[in-house]
């Protein structure tokens, strides 16, 4: 019993550091959002910025080792609980030891999965919206819709088979948005079976989104951040058309009419 009691007081400051480290980081991370929504500086619990969080825990661990170590003394307080840990001595302590190093590589495991982990996150409602199509697409007309039946059909078929090349990746065999390589992107390619996508706009929207990318949408079209790829310089403007028309074709959608277009 006197021993324990000894060790606990060896290993005071040990603790102490471990409390006020993990106090500051569940006060960043869980206290000032909820503070700031008592104070009604805010509705919701909003998060601190990441870079903050990581700022305010390393002045704390820093500030921490320099207080340790300003006391010889102190210092052998401070590592006594790992040097004891880690020590080879009696038996009964190689399970904590085996139990330590064993958690240490699986935590390391877990935190680099957490950050690299694909998350689908619910759009937010400002994505409902699309951003304003640029002038210079305004006016542009999809010349495949004017040939005849048989030609347009092929000029389809044609768009299927580009279409399976260039987009299925990320949007899918289907267009359901569901491509092998659309879960390793942070926000999810379009669902063109969604009634509230391609079938809401017209087609020089698509030609202009397909054309420019997400590098050529506006500063004020922010909420709508995406990383579709530019593919002014992989496809031409004829290639472009079909693959719009083979877009509609397996989304099963039609595109909206410009306004005074003849029905």
């Amino acid at each position: 019993m006197a021993e324990d009691k000894h060790l606990l007081r060896e290993s005071r400051v040990f603790f102490w550091t471990a409390g006020v480290f993990a106090g500051v980081y569940l006060g960043m991370r869980y206290g000032v959002p909820w503070l700031a929504v008592l104070v009604g500086a805010s509705q919701v619990p909003a998060p601190v910025p990441g870079f903050a969080l990581v700022i305010y825990l390393s002045c704390t661990a820093l500030g921490a080792l320099v207080y340790a170590s300003s006391d010889e003394r102190r210092w052998q307080h401070f590592v006594s609980p790992v040097v004891r840990l880690f020590a080879v001595s009696r038996e009964g302590r190689r399970r904590s030891q085996l139990l330590v190093l064993g958690l240490l590589p699986v935590l390391a495991g877990w935190a680099a999965w957490q950050r690299v982990i694909p998350r689908t996150q619910t759009a937010a409602g400002l994505r409902v919206q699309h951003p304003t199509l640029p002038g210079q697409y305004s006016e542009l007309r999809n010349p495949l819709r004017e040939l005849p039946e048989d030609q347009r059909r092929a000029a389809e078929q044609e768009g299927v088979v580009l279409y399976q090349k260039n987009c299925r990746p990320c949007h899918g065999t289907l267009a359901d948005g569901d491509g092998p390589l659309a879960r390793g992107l942070r926000l999810r390619p379009v669902n063109f079976t969604d009634p509230g996508t391609i079938a809401t706009v017209v087609e020089p929207y698509v030609f202009w989104r397909i054309k420019e990318g997400g590098v050529g949408l506006p500063g004020t079209a922010t909420p709508w951040n995406s990383a579709m790829p530019a593919w002014k310089d992989q496809l031409t403007e004829d290639q472009i058309w079909r693959i719009i028309m083979a877009e509609y074709a397996t989304a099963g959608k039609e595109p909206r009419q410009p306004e005074g277009a003849k029905p």
